[in-house]
């Protein structure tokens, strides 16, 4: 189950986030450097603050996760953990809006596409994969522009990363 609670209410997959690969990778430099510039942006990070699991694991949540509206408009719908291709408003202006407001959030609708024709578990281990160094097979993060293992070029299937961006 670890792998599919890695998939967000709102279709992200969280085993690319940048601080959830931070604290689960155990590196601390890049905790670090995730609390300044998140400070550097006007924010009040703590390392603490960066400790995420995942949106659906159990367990730790950034401040972005804990308070998301998709989430809790999820969380309203009988038996449902994810935001669903199925609803009748999808993609909501919620999601949308969502999906424009950060580059890796562009492929929330497609990813939630991509779930309702595969499932959960097959689209969990597609993007488990996807997110791998091609050439070393280590995760690889959001805005990793280069595996920080082997100093391969990420992914062709992954969207090219801002130069602006950490």
């Amino acid at each position: 189950m670890k792998r599919e609670s890695l998939i967000a209410a709102c279709g992200l997959y969280c085993g690319a986030c940048e601080m959830y690969r931070a604290v689960h990778d155990n590196n601390e430099a890049k905790q670090q450097a995730l609390v300044r510039a998140f400070n550097s942006r006007g924010g009040k990070f703590t390392l603490k603050d960066i400790e995420c699991d995942g949106c659906l694991a159990g367990g730790r949540l950034s401040p972005w996760c804990r308070e998301c509206n998709i989430k809790s408009c999820v969380k309203i719908k009988p038996g449902e953990t994810i935001c669903s291709a199925d609803c009748s408003d999808f993609p909501c202006r919620e999601l949308t809006d969502f999906a424009k407001q950060m580059p890796h959030h562009e492929e929330v609708i497609d990813n939630l596409r991509r779930l309702k024709k595969v499932g959960l578990k097959k689209h969990a281990e597609e993007e488990e994969k996807r997110w791998l160094c091609p050439q070393c097979q280590t995760p690889m993060s959001w805005y990793y522009r280069k595996c920080p293992e082997c100093g391969a070029e990420r992914s062709k299937k992954l969207y090219q990363v801002p130069d602006n961006m950490f």
